[in-house]
């Protein structure tokens, strides 16, 4: 009895123990993971990203760039950086204007915005923003606020994958990231204006702020400030976050399966009940942090 009792727990035990994923929030602090186990034959890389981030903040270690050049391919979320002219196209208005979301009042308050926070007069800012769908406003105005101050994970990795023959791949495409912003109701839209408008100064310093939880390598503290910011993108945080997990996890195991695969997306990705992490471990895959 005592014999089928023991075999019993370790029975449980290692059931659990497959089982188990990491804890949320999880107590290691890293942008980069290893994927192994569940059959796959190379080990592959998972990296977090942060599409713009201060010099100051950028780590690019010997160590990663090794990882990078040993691998069989690199997967990012686009496959590659985006054709300037393709990327147009789908910032741009099919109709209309961008003045036709606001009222008579908020464009008054967008063009001030425009003349004080990035020193465009209302017939510069006419000419070159009429066409343009509303998030590039928000976006633009980030950009202008760092530019020159910058480095990008996406570019350098790109570069690097280039340079050494190693096929880029991506999981998704232009048109996938930018429908996100198309299925936003108008209302959302401008509302992701205005508050920037209304305070200029609180985005800049959330997004200092990101940078800094970044640096730290806190993956579940990035996912949590994005959950607690409020405002648009934690009303569709599915929508910008958690769907594109679930559908990049089949692709995922499509490529590591096939190779030794260093995937690099954006580090708000990683951590969270549903980031690629623990969809990954509940796949049956074993995720450890890698030092950098």
């Amino acid at each position: 009895m005592k014999h089928i009792l023991f075999f019993l727990s370790t029975v449980v035990i290692a059931i659990l123990s497959f089982a188990q994923t990491t804890p949320y929030p999880m107590e290691e602090s890293s942008l980069l993971w290893k994927i192994e186990g569940n059959g796959i034959k190379k080990g592959s890389y998972l990296f977090g990203t942060m599409h713009l981030i201060q010099k100051n903040y950028f780590y690019f270690p010997a160590k990663l760039e090794k990882i990078i050049l040993k691998s069989d391919v690199v997967v990012m979320e686009l496959p590659g950086l985006p054709n300037q002219m393709e990327a147009l196209k789908y910032v741009k208005l099919e109709e209309g204007t961008l003045f036709d979301f606001f009222t008579p009042e908020q464009t008054d308050s967008i063009l001030n915005w425009a003349k004080v926070e990035l020193g465009l007069p209302e017939e510069a800012f006419r000419k070159n923003f009429e066409k343009m769908k509303p998030f590039t406003i928000v976006q633009l105005a980030t950009q202008l606020h760092f530019a020159g101050k910058t480095e990008s994970y996406e570019m350098t990795i790109d570069k690097m994958a280039r340079e050494n023959g190693i096929p880029l791949k991506g999981l998704e495409t232009i048109a996938d990231q930018m429908k996100i912003f198309d299925d936003l109701t108008a209302e959302q839209q401008v509302e992701m204006v205005m508050s920037e408008v209304r305070n200029p100064k609180e985005g800049i310093e959330i997004t200092e702020k990101m940078m800094r939880v970044y640096s730290n390598q806190e993956i579940d503290s990035l996912y949590m400030m994005i959950e607690d910011e409020g405002g648009v993108l934690s009303e569709e945080q599915s929508a910008f976050l958690d769907n594109r997990n679930f559908d990049w996890v089949p692709k995922i195991e499509a490529y590591i399966k096939e190779g030794r695969t260093f995937i690099a997306v954006g580090a708000g990705h990683l951590g969270g009940p549903n980031g690629v992490i623990r969809l990954l471990e509940k796949q049956g895959y074993i995720i450890t942090p890698v030092t950098l």
